[in-house]
């Protein structure tokens, strides 16, 4: 992963849209932050612009993303698993990745597969011919 010293600590500014009980706001969030937007006040600092410097009040970083990981493709769903997740069953799949070495096989949960769902039909079929024949 990434060194947790390289990581920004604070984005903004981000406007408040309402304040929520005694000790936290509600802050209009962008979309890739995905994060609940109600923030406690230690989590907050205020805004102070540079009236000197204009171009240091707009942020030049790129964001950064710590949910996605860099797409892979499935090349073979390799078995398939259902799993109890706070009492509720999961569905997930073994999955073998392109260009992948086998130690980068994974348990991947169906809905994040969505995008390799004509593989999980060909496994299905296949796994239901082989158990229907012995």
């Amino acid at each position: 992963g990434q060194d947790h010293k390289l990581i920004r600590k604070y984005e903004g500014p981000l406007p408040i849209v309402s304040k929520v009980g005694k000790v936290a706001y509600k802050i209009d969030l962008p979309p890739w932050m995905k994060i609940h937007p109600v923030i406690h006040v230690s989590n907050l600092k205020p805004y102070h612009p540079d009236p000197e410097d204009l171009a240091r009040n707009q942020s030049t970083r790129p964001a950064v993303n710590l949910k996605k990981p860099p797409s892979r493709v499935a090349e073979e769903i390799l078995a398939e698993r259902r799993v109890i997740i706070r009492r509720r069953p999961r569905l997930e799949f073994l999955v073998k990745w392109k260009g992948l070495g086998d130690e980068e096989t994974s348990w991947e949960k169906a809905e994040d597969l969505s995008e390799f769902q004509q593989k999980i039909e060909d496994f299905q079929a296949a796994e239901s011919t082989r158990t229907s024949t012995n």
